[in-house]
């Protein structure tokens, strides 16, 4: 039976009643999962913690995993004093870097590490969860001011270099079976006293000196026959194997401490590498936010500008003006560029705590799509030469504000001889 449709649409004929091979796929290489190699930190208070990963097989997920005890936690909120915001880990982890084999090192900030995290979920639900397994707020918390104040905390991070959270991506794991140097993961934590919020009306509590938990773990995907691995099959002096990221994040730069008054809201965008650049994601937090200044809550209470728009050599690209850009990202994306966070307020008993929405915005060069489970989809972005690139942004307010900016970039892994390297 044919229609006119059928005539005029290009494709394939697709059976849609039966399983056959044109609308089944199966796994090449059968693996099985565990997460039993864990590594503790080696300065759980602050300073840095090197992971190393051998040579064996696939890794997918590393996860650093912080705690308080209990009694670290009464001590801190005794009185109503002390306080943390949701997403805390984040606060705590000054920087992160990482080196595959005989890569290049990079790095990243911790706010720009939970904005990763957020923008590589597909659901809102998912960069809630992502936001609040973080690190769930400790004090002012409305109807329960003793609630979260008097029990163990945990925050717990994804470190989401070479795999994105959720299932809804294609998941190919770091293949270290092709590396003959380890994989290293660094983390350099933040004194406590940098993010811990204090209640200066009541007297100074005890804070925490570190962390009594803190620990790295790994996801690993181990082949069932190793005699599957790609080295068995093939010379990898003579050849390449090529591993596309979900993307790479350059490390965020951040203007600090800026007013509408005084900038006029134009910056000037320099640093970029050689390289196809998707986007740009941009957020504005409380001026002070790169320091996590204890005296100021809500670093992690994110605003979005009211208007923005990208220019690359005069030629203006994205342009979200009257605050579209929410309904821009959403159209173009599969979820609202926010997640719903508290605002934490002094009161003379403690903390009082409202619900918020915490927001950035994605300024894109590149035809908004992604991978999706079956197959890495590449869309090419801007390669950003010699040209100047222009950021024009709104303030909401006249409130004084640290801008940050980050970078987004296509990228492969490259593994050959041992060793591997970052491709832009």
């Amino acid at each position: 039976m044919s229609s006119s449709q059928a005539l005029v649409r290009v494709g394939e004929p697709l059976d849609m009643y039966y399983t056959d091979h044109e609308n089944a796929k199966k796994q090449a290489i059968p693996v099985e999962y565990d997460t039993r190699y864990s590594q503790a930190f080696s300065n759980p208070n602050q300073g840095v913690s090197v992971f190393t990963l051998p040579p064996n097989q696939g890794v997918r997920h590393v996860l650093i995993v912080l705690g308080y005890s209990a009694a670290q936690i009464t001590s801190a909120t005794a009185g109503g004093v002390g306080a943390l915001e949701r997403g805390w880990g984040y606060q705590a982890i000054q920087q992160i870097s990482f080196r595959i084999g005989g890569s290049s090192q990079y790095f990243l900030s911790g706010s720009q590490l939970l904005a990763r995290n957020l923008r590589l979920c597909r659901t809102k639900e998912q960069r809630n969860s992502i936001l609040s397994l973080g690190g769930q707020q400790v004090g002012g918390i409305p109807g329960s001011p003793t609630t979260a104040t008097t029990t163990v905390q945990y925050a717990y991070i994804p470190v989401s270099i070479w795999a994105a959270p959720g299932e809804d991506e294609l998941g190919v794991p770091l293949p270290t079976d092709l590396l003959s140097q380890q994989v290293q993961v660094t983390c350099q934590l933040a004194p406590p006293s940098s993010y811990w919020l204090l209640n200066t009306t009541g007297s100074a509590p005890t804070l925490p000196t570190g962390f009594t938990t803190a620990y790295f773990q790994v996801e690993q995907l181990q082949m069932k026959d190793r005699g599957m691995a790609l080295a068995n099959r093939i010379n990898m002096n003579d050849h390449m194997y090529s591993m596309p990221l979900p993307t790479f994040d350059q490390q965020e730069v951040v203007f600090s401490a800026q007013t509408q008054a005084s900038t006029g809201g134009a910056y000037t965008l320099t640093g970029f590498r050689a390289g196809e650049v998707k986007k740009i994601q941009v957020w504005l937090a409380p001026a002070g936010s790169v320091t996590n200044a204890s005296s100021q809550p809500n670093n992690l209470l994110w605003v979005k500008p009211a208007a923005a728009e990208i220019l690359y050599a005069g030629l203006k690209y994205s342009t979200y003006l009257d605050g579209s850009s929410a309904m821009w990202n959403l159209l173009d994306g599969t979820s609202p560029a926010a997640v719903d966070q508290s605002q934490l307020a002094i009161s003379s008993t403690g903390w009082t705590s409202t619900s918020a929405l915490s927001q950035w915005v994605e300024l894109p060069f590149a035809q908004p799509t992604g991978s999706d489970y079956e197959a890495d989809v590449l869309v090419h972005g801007k390669e950003i030469t010699n040209g100047i690139v222009n950021l024009n942004i709104t303030f909401p307010d006249g409130g004084t504000y640290d801008v940050h900016v980050v970078y987004i970039y296509n990228c492969t892994l490259g593994f050959s001889k041992g060793s591997a390297e970052l491709i832009f």
